[in-house]
């Protein structure tokens, strides 16, 4: 077990506690556990505590050591990462932690300032339970302790959560349903009778907002933390964006009103591990009654024939969030937002001139963010009244520069009059050209609400959300994004950049499947590339746009776009024939895994999510794809040699019986395998897993991990193939071809 105790002895702290060895190792933590991997929480180490103290919950009495309430902040299970004896005299303790509060991967490191008692540091590693400016809320429920959480508790701006845009609303009774609201995305932070609010940016704009600071001062809580949006409602309860920005440059008068969707906080206790069905029964408590100036966004119940009468209304669109989703910063896609029309910002960073009455300018020059460049992506020259025009103009001629500010793209060569990228437009469009240029742009309004760095194109369309891929398990195309998109970072080293080939099922992994290498002229993409006769990837959006055309197999060269001849890296897959036991595959790759070794050279072995095991080793650009080829070959024909009844080197069917085949075949330049953490189109979603050698042994079969199972194994924190590519080793035949 693991128990946290918030004391309120002489001076408050936590007390971190871990049972071992019989007793619970103990640590005060001053400033109390933190979610955030960038504070390090000091941990004093104190003498041991007996395992009945684990659960002690009350007062220790006036003149005894440790005078004051003793509350239960966490408590639940913890496993080492490490052995725990040798950690303990080495200084560092690595484990998971799986309590209500503290979840994910944790360190703690003995520090070298030593006094009379000895000090460590409590670290959270970076997963997906990590919250950046967490601060251990108290829970103390006497009133002076009442006093002491609404000076002491400050909970910072939080990163937004964000949706994923699809084409149409998902269904089923997981999914909660409310408006798209057409205003400023506002995060309020009430303490006491204070309160701040926060722009999506995390600008401070409580002055701006007085009549919505005021309403939220009127609820009834000691603090809280909301997240919705300000708008200017009409009287059928739209919210119409113009008016709102009437309200900021000429019309105070207009009625602001904030739209509550999401509780973050509440008198002190971090609320976002908690379902979102949980907070918002919390957020309908505290918005009970009336409010003026306040209102509590409504579930929408969403059918066809709804969904037609929201768009005859002249709504946005529509968000939709898993009942069961915790909130986190970000976009992870269990949020999803359905547009009626595309409609997004863009930095304006020229304009074109105009010609006869109107001289202003003809069309705005339009860009986003992507990696630090800032792109050009169209024009728009209609929508534009003539008062916005003589008022953006006027804004234009301020900003004026000599220097083109795109990076990327085609802007126009000549003719073209340059600005900062300060403004942000906001056009509605009918959708991307596949060279990534707006196609039929109309100008909305302008927008004020986020910085232009900020500002991203929001290109990707998911069609068909609910369609299943995986009949047998019932796993929806969301669902293959919402994966990819939690294994982004993991995969990132493997794809990003790197020459691709696809398996293709638009019908799902039951229906006709196809290889592919090139990209199709008719393919509504943006971040999907080609280049030397192979598709490539640069970042998330490139990777959710394969499972947008239905190729959620993936698979890679062993060389990168940008050198598509230098291999980094070279695969062998151990496919095991008719008649040899799992456990013979196992010990085959610990055999080869130590054989590499001795050349020195570092292996990575992964399920492949079929039959067998890969085992990857990545090397230092230099040899040639025939050179490597050539190597792997010899390294197959070496171990066939030696044990002539375990392996075969040859693909021939009628010799595998009973035998590994060691393909070395997929290591000539054309030839590829299926991308770590790839999930495979097969009857179930077989995930090629990347695993630690001392893991391998508890795998039943290559296929033996689902989405799902892969899903929980994330949670769970250390990546196997940490640093693939740090201290690539030179490949033999780089050193033979050095000493020739």
């Amino acid at each position: 077990m693991f128990v946290v105790q918030e004391h309120h002895a002489s001076h408050l702290h936590y007390d971190f506690r871990l049972e071992w060895q019989g007793v619970l190792k103990s640590w005060a933590v001053p400033k109390g556990p933190s979610l955030d991997p960038h504070l390090k929480r000091l941990a004093v180490q104190v003498e041991d505590h007996p395992l009945e103290y684990g659960t002690f919950e009350g007062v220790i009495p006036e003149k005894q050591y440790g005078a004051g309430p003793v509350y239960i902040w966490d408590t639940g299970t913890w496993i080492p990462k490490a052995p725990v004896a040798a950690g303990f005299k080495k200084g560092h303790l690595e484990f998971e932690l799986k309590g209500k509060r503290l979840k994910g991967t944790w360190d703690l490191i003995r520090t070298r300032m030593q006094g009379r008692q000895v000090q460590w540091l409590l670290v959270k590693r970076e997963d997906r339970f990590a919250r950046a400016g967490y601060e251990a809320p108290l829970i103390g429920d006497k009133s002076t302790v009442r006093r002491r959480v609404h000076t002491r508790t400050s909970f910072s701006f939080v990163q937004p959560m964000l949706a994923l845009l699809v084409a149409e609303p998902p269904r089923g009774p997981q999914w909660w349903h409310e408006v798209k609201w057409d205003g400023y995305r506002i995060q309020a932070h009430l303490q006491g009778a204070k309160v701040k609010l926060y722009t999506r940016a995390g600008h401070e704009w409580s002055g701006k907002m007085e009549t919505v600071v005021q309403s939220l001062a009127t609820l009834n809580v000691q603090s809280a933390v909301l997240d919705g949006e300000v708008v200017v409602l009409d009287r059928q309860g739209r919210s119409h964006f113009q008016k709102l920005q009437n309200y900021f440059d000429s019309d105070p008068d207009q009625e602001l009103t904030y739209v509550a969707f999401d509780l973050l906080m509440l008198n002190g206790e971090d609320l976002r591990d908690q379902s979102l069905k949980e907070r918002r029964r919390k957020l309908q408590g505290i918005l009970k009654g009336k409010h003026k100036n306040l209102r509590l966004s409504q579930q929408l119940k969403l059918n066809a024939a709804s969904w037609k009468k929201l768009r005859r209304q002249g709504l946005e669109g529509v968000i939709s969030k898993k009942l069961d989703s915790t909130y986190i910063s970000g976009r992870k896609g269990e949020w999803v937002k359905s547009k009626f029309l595309n409609r997004q910002e863009f930095v304006i960073g020229g304009y074109v001139p105009g010609r006869g009455s109107r001289s202003d300018f003809g069309a705005l020059l339009l860009g986003v963010y992507e990696k630090g460049q800032f792109r050009f992506v169209g024009k728009v020259g209609t929508g534009f009244s003539q008062n916005s025009i003589t008022s953006i103009k006027k804004q234009l001629d301020r900003i004026k520069v000599a220097k083109k500010p795109f990076s990327a793209g085609d802007p126009p060569k000549s003719g073209a009059v340059w600005v900062r990228p300060e403004l942000l437009a906001e056009v509605s469009f009918a959708s991307w050209t596949h060279g990534m240029h707006l196609r039929a742009p109309v100008f909305v309004q302008l927008r004020k609400d986020k910085p232009a760095p900020e500002v991203t194109s929001d290109a990707l369309l998911l069609t068909n959300p609910d369609k299943v891929l995986f009949a047998a398990e019932g796993i929806t195309k969301l669902e293959v994004a919402e994966y990819y998109i939690a294994m982004v970072e993991r995969m990132r080293p493997y794809f990003e950049n790197r020459l691709l080939a696809l398996v293709r099922c638009p019908d799902g992994s039951a229906g006709k499947c196809f290889f592919q290498k090139h990209l199709n002229a008719k393919a509504d993409t943006i971040a999907v590339f080609e280049k030397d006769d192979a598709l490539y990837v640069k970042d998330a959006r490139g990777l959710l746009e394969l499972v947008q055309m239905g190729a959620y197999e993936i698979h890679s060269r062993n060389s990168r776009a940008e050198a598509p001849g230098k291999p980094d890296q070279f695969v062998l897959d151990l496919d095991p024939g008719p008649g040899v036991a799992w456990g013979e595959v196992v010990s085959a790759a610990l055999l080869i895994k130590k054989d590499l070794e001795l050349l020195g050279l570092r292996s990575f072995v992964k399920l492949s999510g079929g039959k067998g095991l890969h085992i990857h080793v990545p090397f230092r650009p230099g040899p040639s794809w025939e050179e490597v080829k050539r190597f792997t070959h010899s390294l197959a024909l070496n171990w066939e040699h030696r044990f002539p009844d375990r392996f075969v080197s040859k693909m021939a069917k009628k010799i595998r019986v009973g035998r590994i085949f060691i393909d070395y075949l997929r290591n000539s330049k054309g030839s590829t395998s299926v991308l770590p953490y790839s999930l495979r189109a097969r009857d179930r979603s077989s995930v090629a897993l990347p695993v630690a050698w001392t893991q391998l042994k508890k795998y039943k079969s290559g296929d033996a991990v689902t989405l799902k199972r892969a899903l929980q194994i994330l949670k769970k924190g250390r990546d196997p193939w940490a640093n693939y590519f740090a201290r690539a080793p030179v490949l033999p035949v780089q050193k033979a071809r050095s000493a020739s």
